[in-house]
């Protein structure tokens, strides 16, 4: 029974990490329609900010990692999401590949294409044992941050104005932009949410790992879009229980699978994917139309 409870946790902390980026990346595509794939390297830019000032000063590095992720995510949109507007979500998507390989490409020549490694939060990374379950201090922390921001994003979206004319906008950007909302404040306040949740993220893979590298974000982006897209990529509650149940279930194969079968988890992850696409095309909880973006 011990191993079971220690997997569940192990299994809740994965699927919070998963859940904030798909939050994020639900959050742009409701606004923008834009499935942002160069969210991994906001996520590797806030990781670096962590690596490199958390020695010095440890408020300075989360200050500085989340201004850098908004930043990032900002000017992503400054230079090439906001003349393409009109396009495609497959266009935009398709943009988003080349601002990210564009964007590791800059990392190598900073950084260089070698793993940094460093220290963050490592007070975090000790284990406490409560009646034989070996809780993480780190996991714990994931989950709390997880539903605190989780909790904001929801009360920020449905009890403020600003939240509320997110969500216009998310549910008719024509009509909303019509209506008067004044869709450069939309759009920009969505771009910090989600650089603020990509921060969030990169602390915690930041402190797991202690290394970071020019495709640090990928792997975390990835998966988050794929639980945004079987949850349904127009609804970020969707998206985050897809988020949620991608890490869960990566997790858990992790822990249950016998050893000759960890190269297969991931496989099976996306296994479980396709079935979901399969049943439902457009995801579990997503609605049935796509509002265009002009």
């Amino acid at each position: 029974m011990i191993p079971f409870i220690q997997s569940l946790i192990d299994a809740t902390s994965a699927g919070a990490v998963y859940a904030l980026a798909a939050l994020g990346i639900g959050l742009v595509f409701g606004v923008l329609r834009l499935a942002n794939f160069a969210n991994g390297e906001i996520i590797t830019g806030a990781a670096y900010a962590l690596l490199l000032l958390w020695p010095v000063s440890w408020p300075l590095a989360l200050v500085a990692s989340i201004v850098v992720a908004i930043a990032l995510s900002l000017l992503m949109d400054l230079a090439v999401f906001r003349w393409m507007r009109s396009q495609s979500p497959a266009a935009l998507l398709i943009a988003s590949f080349g601002v990210s390989i564009l964007l590791q490409r800059f990392y190598e020549g900073i950084f260089g294409a070698r793993v940094r490694s460093g220290s963050v939060a490592p007070a975090l990374t000790q284990s406490v044992n409560v009646g034989g379950l070996r809780l993480n201090l780190l996991a714990l922390v994931a989950i709390v941050l997880a539903g605190i921001l989780l909790l904001g994003v929801h009360l920020f979206l449905s009890r403020s104005r600003m939240g509320l004319q997110v969500q216009a906008a998310a549910a008719d950007f024509r009509v909303a932009r019509i209506l008067g909302i004044r869709s450069g404040v939309v759009i920009a306040v969505t771009l910090g949410m989600s650089g603020v949740l990509a921060a969030a993220v990169a602390f915690i893979l930041t402190a797991q790992s202690g290394a970071v590298d020019p495709t640090f974000g990928v792997q975390a982006t990835v998966f988050g879009l794929i639980g945004a897209v079987i949850g349904g990529l127009n609804r970020v509650g969707g998206a985050v229980v897809g988020g949620f149940a991608v890490g869960f279930a990566l997790s858990l194969f992790t822990s249950w699978l016998p050893s000759g079968f960890d190269d297969f988890r991931v496989a099976f992850v996306y296994l479980l994917v396709i079935v979901v696409l399969l049943i439902v095309p457009n995801g579990i909880f997503a609605g049935r139309t796509a509002k265009e973006r002009t």
